[in-house]
């Protein structure tokens, strides 16, 4: 008896990753309560932990041609936008900077000050 529920569980969860995979509605996501996103099931979807992981690391990057980094503070701007804010330190200096980073991936504003 339980091998068919497993298999009637198998066979019920086929349509829900295919609708996502293929591009459909995100019913997998809305299930979960997630998003799919640029970078698949749930992954950095509106806020969630991987979405603030890969604000902080890109922003990091893009900062670290100017010096040392350092992250003082991440905060959500919109569903799809964080902000990410830190310090640089280079030739006995240091400076700030803001950087927006959005769901899709991009950087879409970057400040030093």
């Amino acid at each position: 008896m339980p091998r068919q529920i497993l298999s009637l569980l198998a066979l019920a969860a086929l349509p829900l990753g295919g609708c996502t995979a293929l591009g459909g509605p995100d019913i997998l996501g809305s299930v979960l309560g997630g998003s799919t996103g640029a970078y698949g099931a749930g992954a950095y979807g509106r806020g969630g932990p991987d979405f603030r992981t890969m604000a902080v690391d890109t922003c990091g990057a893009e900062a670290s041609r100017y010096g040392r980094v350092g992250i003082t503070q991440v905060q959500q701007v919109s569903r799809s936008t964080l902000r990410v804010y830190g310090t640089i330190d280079s030739n006995y200096r240091r400076h700030s900077f803001a950087c927006s980073f959005r769901e899709d991936g991009r950087i879409t504003d970057f400040d030093v000050n």
